[in-house]
């Protein structure tokens, strides 16, 4: 084995590792984008509140969460827009 070879070999765990932390922290994010987008989505469809689905919307919800979904519900039935 020479050298060049262990140097690959370093060279691509240090970018594994480094990918696969970087995705394990996005990942909660993405999740709770899309349940929100979802959330949205079905009171859209059933007719019981007009959330509107934008970047603003969807970023409230991936940060926070169901309480961001919560707070984004409390303020389109106030009429209070984002």
């Amino acid at each position: 084995m020479g050298w060049g070879l262990l140097a690959a070999l370093f060279i691509s765990f240090l970018v594994f590792y480094t990918l696969f932390h970087m995705f394990r922290k996005i990942m909660p994010l993405m999740l709770h984008g899309i349940l929100g987008i979802a959330a949205f989505w079905a009171l859209n469809h059933f007719g019981i509140l007009r959330v509107p689905i934008d970047l603003v919307t969807f970023l409230i919800a991936a940060f926070g969460g169901m309480l961001g979904v919560l707070s984004v519900i409390l303020l389109a039935a106030l009429g209070i827009p984002l």
